[in-house]
C-alpha cells in the first residue's frame, strides 16, 4: 500500500485526492496540508485523518511514502526539494517551475535522491489520446507531416491567477507542447508564435495574451500548428488532427451526450464537455493509477522532469518569438 500526503486542496488537488481514494486499489491519501476549516468535511468524507498546516511537518510523517504536489506553481520547486530530501516519491502538477534552471536542478535532485518523480501532463492518459497515439504508432496515417492541435477554453481564469501563471504559453499551451512531443515522438528545433488580446480582461498589464497561434518545427521535419484561446463561446474545444502520406487520424470533441436530433432546422448534437475537469476526468484518474503502478513495479515514470524541461523550453521560445516577431531556434 502506497500512503500519500497531499499539498494543495484546490480544485485539482481535490480531484487527485478523490481519484486515489476511489480508483487506486493499492494506494490511499492519509495526510493533507494546508487544511482550512472549509476543507475538513471533504477530507473526513474521503477518509483522510492527518491534517497539517505546515508542509515540512507533513513530509516528516513516517507513514507517508509519496506526496502529491497540487500547490500553486510558485511553490512547486520548494515542495519538490523538501520531499526529495525526505526520500518521498513525488507526483507533481505541471509545470515544475517557470524558471528553466530550477527545473534542471529538480531533474538532478530527483535522480540523485533515487525517488520516483512524475509530472502531471494528464492528457497523455486520456483514452481518446491513447487511441490516437496507437493509430500513429501503427502507421495508420503514415509518418506525421502536419499536426493540428486546437485547445480553446470556454472562459479565462481569474485575473489573480493570470498575475502569477507565467502567461498563456506556460499555463495553457504547455499541455499542447507536451502533446505535440508525445504524438510526434521527436524534439522541437524551431518555434514561431503570434499572440493577441481580444477579450475584456486587461491581460497586457500582466504581460499576457488570450489568443495565440504557434508553429513548431521538429527535427525530422514534422510541422505542428497549435491554436489557443481563453475565450470560446461554444465551450471547451479540444481537437487534434495528424496528417501523413496515408491519410489522417484525429480526435474530436467529447460531447456531453451522444444524442443526435434531426429536424427541419438541421442536425443538432450536444455541447462539448464544459471544461478540463469534465473533459479529462478519465485522464486525471488514469495518471494516478499509472504513477502507483510504475512505482510499485519499479518501472520508470511515464512522464519525467526532462519532459517538463522540454515543454518549458518550447514555452520560453514561444514567448520570445512573439515578443521579437521572429522564429526562435531551440538548442
Amino acid at each position: 500500500m502506497i500512503n500519500f500526503g497531499i499539498v494543495g486542496l484546490g480544485r485539482i488537488g481535490k480531484v487527485h485526492l478523490s481519484n486515489v481514494q476511489n480508483h487506486c486499489l493499492n494506494a490511499k491519501v492519509i495526510a493533507a496540508c494546508p487544511v482550512k476549516s472549509k476543507d475538513q468535511e471533504f477530507l473526513k468524507d474521503n477518509g483522510v485523518e492527518l491534517y497539517y498546516n505546515d508542509y515540512k511537518q507533513m513530509i516528516q510523517e513516517a507513514q507517508i511514502d509519496a506526496v502529491i504536489i497540487a500547490s500553486p506553481t510558485a511553490f512547486h520547486y520548494d515542495h519538490i526539494v523538501i520531499a526529495a530530501e525526505a526520500g518521498k516519491h513525488i507526483f507533481c502538477e505541471k509545470p515544475v517551475d517557470l524558471n528553466y534552471e530550477k527545473v534542471k536542478i529538480v531533474s538532478e535532485i530527483v535522480e540523485t535522491a533515487g525517488i520516483h518523480f512524475m509530472l502531471g501532463f494528464n492528457r497523455r492518459f486520456d483514452p481518446h489520446i491513447i487511441q490516437l497515439k496507437k493509430a500513429i504508432n501503427n502507421g495508420e496515417a503514415g509518418v506525421p507531416r502536419i499536426v493540428k492541435i486546437t485547445s480553446r477554453d470556454p472562459h479565462p481564469p481569474p485575473i489573480d491567477f493570470i498575475k502569477n501563471s507565467g502567461g498563456l504559453f506556460f499555463d495553457m499551451s504547455i499541455h499542447d507542447f507536451d502533446m505535440a512531443r508525445y504524438l510526434v515522438d521527436d524534439e522541437v528545433v524551431q518555434v514561431t508564435a503570434n499572440g493577441k488580446v481580444f477579450g475584456d480582461l486587461d491581460m497586457e498589464k500582466y504581460d499576457d495574451i488570450d489568443t495565440a497561434v504557434i508553429t513548431l518545427i521538429f527535427k525530422k521535419g514534422c510541422m505542428v500548428q497549435i491554436d489557443n484561446s481563453r475565450y470560446c463561446s461554444y465551450g471547451y474545444d479540444q481537437r487534434i488532427e495528424v496528417f501523413g502520406e496515408k491519410g489522417i487520424v484525429a480526435t474530436q470533441n467529447v460531447l456531453e451526450n451522444r444524442l443526435l436530433k434531426v429536424n427541419e432546422l438541421g442536425h443538432h448534437s450536444a455541447r462539448a464537455k464544459y471544461f478540463f475537469i469534465e473533459r479529462y476526468s478519465d485522464s486525471y484518474r488514469n495518471e494516478l493509477i499509472d504513477f502507483v503502478d510504475t512505482l510499485q513495479n519499479k518501472k520508470s515514470p511515464s512522464i519525467s522532469a526532462e519532459d517538463g524541461l522540454a515543454s518549458l523550453a518550447i514555452a520560453m521560445a514561444a514567448k520570445k518569438s512573439m515578443k521579437e516577431k521572429i522564429p526562435i531556434s531551440i538548442s
